[in-house]
């Protein structure tokens, strides 16, 4: 008997790399593609290694970060003010406007037509658009982000980029802060555009957003939100994980000042991150 044998659709899995259009309900969305320096893949728990495996993560732990408005000034400038607030945690006296200035920028023109974006900045190379709101603006991904960190921070500069959502709470278990990307309400994002840079597409979601996580418990994790205002504002682990896993999985922290563990982790590896949205 003869077999009819089904060929395995790959279409999906290259949609991204082909620039697909946008989707239409129901199917999945191609992700974007955010550069990053991954820590190394050994350990699922930020500077643990096999042969010294971290102590037990407290139940609980909730950071006092005071709280830092992105309002008025900075309407699309959530990353920036998310890092004033882990370096003025860190003792460094630096405010958000100065980070909106400093922090790299592309400055590829926005080209539209019929309302549609076609071409424009790319966030893995610095701020897209206007952070005022002036403007249209977007975001900024974490590797420049990273480099205006390590200005202030030097060594001490933390990219967990890749690594674990217990990498991040372990992070906090030892009193270090973490500037993560995720959505505005934490549910998986919605409001994808494309657009071309240098002959290349952009996949990207409208509804970014970048917190501090401070803490957490058996239940909820706690951030600061510089668009909401609210200080350790409540949000399940499993709303914030995915949200933050189909971002990407962008973090960024600092170590503490003894942190050899942390160093051991920060490899100077290039690599992508294809974050996971899920319909």
């Amino acid at each position: 008997m003869n077999q009819r044998i089904r060929p395995i659709v790959i279409a999906a899995a290259l949609a991204f790399a082909a620039g697909c259009t946008a989707p239409q309900a129901g199917e999945r969305t191609p992700p974007p593609r955010v550069q990053s320096t991954p820590a190394p893949e050994q350990s699922p728990y930020a500077g643990a290694s096999p042969a010294a495996p971290q102590p037990p993560r407290p139940s609980n732990m909730i950071l006092d970060v005071p709280i830092i408005s992105q309002k008025p000034e900075l309407k699309n400038g959530c990353e920036v003010t998310s890092l004033a607030m882990l370096l003025r945690y860190a003792g460094r006296d630096v405010d958000k406007l100065t980070l909106a200035r400093q922090v790299k920028k592309d400055p590829e023109p926005l080209v539209q037509k019929n309302g549609d974006i076609k071409e424009w900045g790319d966030p893995n190379k610095g701020f897209v658009g206007d952070m005022t709101g002036k403007r249209k603006g977007f975001a900024v991904y974490n590797k420049p982000l990273e480099e205006l960190l390590r200005r202030y921070m030097g060594e001490r500069t933390v990219n967990l980029t890749g690594r674990t959502y217990q990498a991040l709470l372990d992070s906090v278990a030892a009193r270090r802060p973490v500037v993560i990307w995720t959505t505005g309400d934490f549910t998986l994002p919605t409001e994808w555009e494309r657009w071309h840079k240098d002959g290349r597409p952009i996949a990207a979601p409208f509804d970014e957003h970048v917190v501090l996580l401070v803490g957490y418990d058996q239940r909820y994790a706690y951030v600061n939100d510089p668009l909401s205002g609210d200080k350790q504002r409540r949000v399940s682990h499993q709303a914030l994980k995915r949200s933050w896993e189909a971002l990407g999985r962008q973090a960024i922290t600092i170590a503490s000042s003894t942190g050899s563990q942390e160093k051991a982790s920060r490899k100077k590896q290039r690599g992508t991150v294809k974050c996971r949205a899920r319909w």
